[in-house]
């Protein structure tokens, strides 16, 4: 019995530990902390900080070609049939046995480029931009990223809005429904106007469904950017608000000249534009001679059997310099040449391109920005009128002055008025984002 209980415990136990943290896990959240949880959790961002690391790897690669080369060597060589040397001696052939049976050699050859044309300093030179724009395309990637989650955090801060907004509207249509009937049950007001209010109330009940259904998307949305568990339950410790930004002061072209000294996808073009021109001096220098010196120092042993003692080897020591000289190629180095100078023209013009899509880019987000800056101050007025309006249309209702109608309009006014205001803070607080984004501050 007691076993029994005891396994009993230790199951429970382990179901908690299995499954009670993705019921009960939860997760204070604001945009910092989104933004954090995503550079560290995204696989894009992985593998592109995967990809600097590879970058520094091949720095230390290209670098090692410009050092010698040191190798340690050893050889064995055994003799089937030793090679016969035949000669006359006056007038007689004597032969006899060149070699040993057995040689061994060992000893350290040291290899060390002097000249190659520059080729293998470019090739360094080369190593080292593409890790510089390894690290700028991590932080292009990085910059996407934080737009992304910026944009899915205030997705979520909106449906939370738009629930509260119907919400509110479910229940003030509510209040009107028990006001109705008591009008009713006073010989106030109509059957009719019963009718209208319970519809109303009916109407609403759906939009709370799909307000709860359309947050439930945007977490879910917001959880694959970041990374994370689909079941954290999210507290959120901020909601949509209007917030001025440094940005609204500065003028387009201001923006313009941040974004084109800021953006990594400028770096990263001016750094290929120079991976051409290196690529054009390597290709210059298949053309020049080379000159590589080497050393060897080693000791060899022959015998005819294989019990070496230390009598029996003899060291050597020599050094060489080798020039070689391209005479012909087949018009191979000439046509890389010309291949190089077609890349450096490609990249001038992918500069243009790309500096004209900043220019799109940041033109798009600013006037979007301004626009959305309009909206929230429209639409905060629309709401104070509209609220306004609901109260004289309840008033006057109630002193009979006015129809049931009216206060169903203005409800539904305010409700709309109210949704458009946070529809108008969404695209605020997006449009600033896209405008940092646009210009690297993010």
């Amino acid at each position: 019995m007691l076993n029994r209980k005891i396994i009993i415990l230790v199951t429970a136990i382990l179901l908690i530990s299995r499954y009670g943290s993705i019921y009960a896990e939860s997760l204070n959240l604001d945009l910092e902390t989104a933004k954090r949880i995503a550079l560290e959790n995204n696989p894009s961002i992985k593998i592109a900080r995967e990809g600097v690391k590879k970058s520094h790897a091949m720095v230390t690669e290209a670098r090692a070609n410009l050092m010698p080369v040191i190798s340690g060597f050893s050889s064995f060589q055994h003799a089937w049939e030793l090679p016969t040397m035949v000669f006359s001696i006056g007038g007689v052939q004597q032969k006899f046995k060149m070699g040993t049976e057995n040689n061994l050699v060992y000893g350290i050859n040291v290899r060390q480029p002097l000249f190659t044309g520059g080729a293998i300093w470019k090739g360094f030179q080369m190593s080292r931009i593409g890790r510089n724009i390894a690290e700028a395309q991590l932080k292009s990637i990085e910059q996407k990223l934080l737009s992304d989650v910026t944009g899915a955090y205030y997705g979520v801060l909106f449906a939370n809005s738009a629930l509260d907004v119907t919400l509110e509207a479910l229940e003030s249509s509510k209040k009107n429904l028990e006001q109705v009937n008591k009008f009713f049950n006073a010989g106030r007001s109509s059957r009719f106007d019963v009718l209208r209010a319970e519809v109303q109330v009916a109407n609403f009940k759906p939009m709370v469904v799909s307000s709860k259904n359309g947050l439930r998307l945007a977490e879910s949305n917001l959880s694959l950017i970041l990374g994370i568990n689909d079941s954290v339950n999210y507290i959120f410790k901020e909601k949509l608000e209007f917030t001025e930004s440094d940005l609204s002061y500065k003028n387009l072209d201001e923006l313009l000249d941040i974004a084109l000294r800021n953006r990594p996808e400028v770096l990263i073009m001016q750094e290929q534009k120079l991976i051409t021109r290196k690529q054009l001096s390597i290709a210059k220098a298949a053309l020049m001679p080379s000159v590589i010196f080497g050393t060897s120092y080693q000791y060899q042993g022959m015998r005819d059997d294989l019990d070496f003692t230390n009598d029996d080897f003899y060291k050597s020591f020599n050094s060489t310099l080798t020039l070689s000289i391209p005479l012909f190629s087949g018009l191979k180095n000439s046509s890389k040449m010309q291949q190089a100078k077609i890349a450096i023209k490609e990249t001038v013009y992918q500069e243009e391109s790309l500096i004209n899509v900043i220019k799109l880019e940041v033109k798009s987000a600013y006037f979007v920005m301004k626009e959305a800056e309009e909206k929230v101050e429209t639409q905060k007025k629309t709401i104070e009128q509209a609220t306004e309006a609901l109260r004289l249309a309840n008033l006057m209702y109630t002193e009979g002055a006015s129809t049931q109608l009216d206060v169903l309009n203005s409800n539904l006014a305010l409700n709309q008025a109210k949704m458009n205001y946070q529809q108008s803070l969404f695209e605020y607080n997006v449009a600033l984002a896209n405008l940092k984004k646009a210009i690297n501050q993010l």
